[in-house]
């Protein structure tokens, strides 16, 4: 006797952009939020920043320390070491940039060895949080305030479709979100809804 198929099939659901309405969204979201903890605020602020600035992944943005900011600051831009391609990769800054960075560190009085992303206020801030538990934590958010469509991926899909919708060459978009191969970073341009309907011919 065959068995019944399934047709509950789980839908490919579209993989959404995370522009600049999108980011605004969730910081202000996140501001607002007097459920959350400060430490817990403080990390969401810091993360969807770099995240939608630099299109770093969410684990790179765990492994970043008060240093790095601190050296970003003062010289423009900042090496930092990339574990899942073990590379360098750079990360610059723009005025808009510094003054988001301005908003969510007093580095005054940071220590340097630090992590941006800290378990709790109390807690030993050299320590980071569980990859996994933070992942999860930061992409609940980010669904709950934007839609099923959208993960901390989108933040690095809608920066690179950005760059490309403004015609900028592909090896420097490729070499600023840290890609080895070109075709890796074509494979991310997502077309917006704005572009095609403006590309529409009937």
């Amino acid at each position: 006797m065959k068995k019944k198929i399934d047709e509950k099939k789980d839908i490919k659901r579209i993989k959404e952009n995370i522009t600049e309405l999108e980011y605004k969204k969730l910081m202000s979201f996140v501001r607002g939020n007097e459920n959350l903890r400060e430490n817990t605020k403080l990390n969401l602020l810091r993360t969807f920043t770099f995240l939608f600035f630099t299109g770093l992944r969410l684990n790179e943005v765990q492994e970043l320390k008060i240093i790095d900011i601190k050296n970003l600051i003062q010289y423009g831009n900042v090496k930092i070491n990339i574990s899942k391609t073990s590379s360098e990769r750079k990360l610059y800054l723009t005025n808009t940039f510094q003054k988001e960075l301005v908003k969510i560190f007093d580095l005054k009085n940071e220590n340097d060895d630090n992590r941006i992303i800290t378990k709790g206020a109390n807690k030993n801030k050299k320590t980071s949080i569980n990859n996994i538990v933070f992942i999860q934590q930061v992409n609940k958010i980010i669904k709950e305030i934007l839609g099923n469509g959208f993960s901390s991926h989108s933040f690095r899909q809608g920066l690179i479709t950005e760059m490309g919708s403004k015609s900028i060459n592909i090896k420097i978009i490729s070499q600023f979100v840290g890609h080895k191969n070109i075709s890796t970073t074509m494979g991310y341009m997502k077309p917006t809804d704005e572009q095609i309907l403006n590309n529409l011919i009937r």
